[in-house]
């Protein structure tokens, strides 16, 4: 089992075809891709160039946006996770994982609920399609996408919808009590993201290669297979910092970064 997968958010602003052909030239054989950005660019056409391109793809993601008071825009959010579910299904997609959206003016405990009771429909056709689910965890910053900012409130709320987890360890590696939580939920962690981060840093999202940060990841990526983690870790770039250098070059030092690390 090929463990390592590269995010599409370091080449999210190329075309699809450029996307595709740095994967191949990287041998990124296993890779995880922004369900918007597909649609936008026709799902027939998308999936006719993966599947020629012969990258493999691990998730599709959908970032949710919608106010939790907009139920028009709740209506498109579930229209567009059921198309993704469907899309994933013929790409043979193991995941979609989610941001759960902003909370708005309710409080947590109030968007958790309208958020568990919106999402019924794609829990059943995720679960017809043999496809997971899984809630990230985000940092404060971008409340904008999502109101979990915690592993611990995204295993909770992934406990009651019953789906998985996406842990993106540029956003909790300072959680109190992180592996805890963690093992406590390990059967349901679909993926595991890591990117790095430097203090100080005042400008986001600005994600740094695997090793060139403050990140103590090396020890985060050892207690997160200590804990009987098995499954793919996930190399999500974007920035400042990444375009400077250019995601082919960003990317191919993470993949050796990550793929070391594993072995």
């Amino acid at each position: 089992m090929n463990r390592v997968c590269v995010s599409g958010m370091a080449a999210l602003t190329w075309p699809l075809s450029e996307e595709l052909s740095m994967y191949q030239r990287l041998g990124a054989d296993l890779v995880g891709l922004p369900a918007t950005k597909l649609a936008t660019h026709g799902w027939p056409a998308a999936l006719g160039e993966i599947t020629l391109s012969e990258v493999e793809v691990e998730y599709l993601v959908h970032a949710c946006q919608s106010d939790p008071n907009d139920e028009v825009g709740w209506v498109r959010e579930v229209r567009s996770m059921l198309t993704a579910l469907d899309q994933a299904a013929k790409l043979g997609a193991r995941t979609l994982y989610l941001t759960v959206g902003p909370s708005g003016s309710l409080t947590w405990e109030q968007a958790a609920t309208l958020f568990v009771g919106r999402m019924r429909p794609v829990v059943e056709r995720a679960g017809e399609l043999g496809i997971a689910l899984a809630l990230e965890n985000t940092s404060p910053v971008r409340s904008d996408l999502s109101f979990i900012h915690t592993v611990r409130d995204a295993a909770e709320l992934a406990r009651v919808l019953d789906v998985g987890l996406c842990v993106d360890l540029y956003c909790c590696w300072q959680e109190r009590d992180l592996m805890t939580t963690l093992g406590a939920a390990v059967e349901r962690i679909k993926l595991v993201q890591v990117s790095d981060f430097r203090l100080g840093t005042m400008a986001f999202p600005n994600r740094w290669v695997p090793g060139d940060g403050d990140l103590p990841l090396t020890r985060l990526l050892a207690d997160v297979l200590g804990i009987g983690y098995g499954g793919v870790v996930d190399i999500e770039l974007i920035g400042p910092a990444i375009e400077a250098e250019g995601p082919e070059n960003a990317l191919r030092r993470a993949l050796a970064w990550t793929t070391a690390q594993l072995a």
